[in-house]
């Protein structure tokens, strides 16, 4: 089961979704629902050495959903927007990564 937690990224300070676990299954399934539900364009997945990143736009604040080997989490520039699509997030069913 997908766990959503707020944090705050330590260099830029941007306001955060930890995701857990930290499975690659995950990254496109998510960023899929967000370009659908905020109604962006599909991003460009970058393929890093040891994971994936996308950036976007969301009411236009910057957003990154970023995935290595460590870590996995969404962030955003504007706390506001963060704590929309963390709502967001916690609404879908239990299922929907199934």
């Amino acid at each position: 089961m997908i766990k959503w937690t707020k944090d705050r990224w330590l260099g830029n300070q941007w306001a955060s979704i930890d995701i857990t676990p930290n499975d690659d299954r995950y990254f496109l399934p998510i960023l899929t629902h967000l370009a659908s539900n905020y109604a962006i364009a599909m991003p460009r997945i970058i393929d890093l050495i040891d994971g994936y990143a996308a950036e976007f736009q969301i009411d236009g604040t910057h957003a990154t959903l970023d995935m290595d080997a460590y870590t996995f989490s969404i962030a955003f520039v504007d706390d506001n927007v963060r704590d929309r699509v963390f709502a967001d997030l916690q609404a879908l069913p239990s299922d929907y990564f199934d």
